[in-house]
């Protein structure tokens, strides 16, 4: 299934790719910079972000599901987060694909393999294609004294991706009381689609919706607050300090 939004959007992102996009938030707390761009935009970030990456997964043993030597390309990655420590280290981020033309680009597909969930992650995925959907893939945080600040701000970047992308809705994968973290940001876990044992069998994986025209409803009002406060600025292009973490509105 092709959609003539799945057309626009792709043509969209080739532009935005094309020129320097990169915005920022700085968390008063922890001294915290998130900075979103793209591949092409801030390569060497990109770089770092995906090194921290294959280090964390590694140190679970679970390195073979990033496909870094696919990753590191860029062309599957419509934009990413990167969150940088006030060194300037990258400490954490996650990437965006999408919004998706059918459902079998969607990574899900791959880690529901062989499952009874299969087809219903497919049918999930194909339901909402015309709405717009972007997949978030590659979440890590590195531990140490800023790892929540970072987590929060991981958390509350579906807003600011529907609108960077103009998709109504953003999905995630993860063992499911990861994905509960997030509840607080709107996300809702798929309770219908039974979990599958990705990457392999010490993990359940579950699936996370996101919905634009729920996400005011199902998201905590504090951390809703925040969101928005993120996407202004991000969208925008601005730079500007944002509540700090220790306010009680990270998620």
């Amino acid at each position: 299934m092709t959609t003539s939004f799945a057309h626009d959007r792709r043509t969209a992102q080739i532009a935005a790719a094309a020129r320097d996009f990169t915005a920022q938030v700085i968390d008063e707390g922890s001294g915290t910079t998130l900075i979103v761009g793209t591949p092409q935009s801030v390569p060497d970030v990109w770089v770092d972000y995906l090194d921290g990456a294959r280090n964390s997964y590694a140190k679970h043993g679970v390195e073979m599901a990033l496909d870094y030597d696919d990753v590191i390309r860029g062309e599957c990655t419509t934009l990413f987060y990167a969150a940088l420590d006030t060194t300037g280290t990258v400490i954490g981020g996650v990437r965006a694909k999408g919004p998706y033309s059918a459902a079998h680009e969607s990574h899900a597909l791959l880690e529901w393999a062989g499952q009874p969930g299969l087809e219903m992650v497919s049918h999930a995925i194909d339901s909402r294609l015309e709405d717009g959907v972007v997949e978030m893939k590659t979440a890590w945080a590195a531990n140490g004294p800023t790892a929540a600040a970072v987590a929060g701000m991981l958390a509350r970047v579906a807003l600011p991706t529907m609108t960077l992308t103009g998709a109504r809705y953003i999905m995630a994968t993860a063992a499911d009381h990861v994905l509960r973290r997030w509840e607080s940001s709107g996300g809702r876990v798929a309770e219908d689609i039974p979990a599958s044992p990705y990457p392999d069998a010490r993990y359940q994986t579950s699936l996370m919706w996101w919905d634009r025209q729920r996400i005011a409803a199902d998201a905590k009002p504090k951390v809703l607050a925040h969101m928005v406060q993120d996407t202004r600025i991000l969208a925008s292009g601005a730079t500007q300090n944002v509540w700090s973490s220790t306010s009680g509105l990270a998620a």
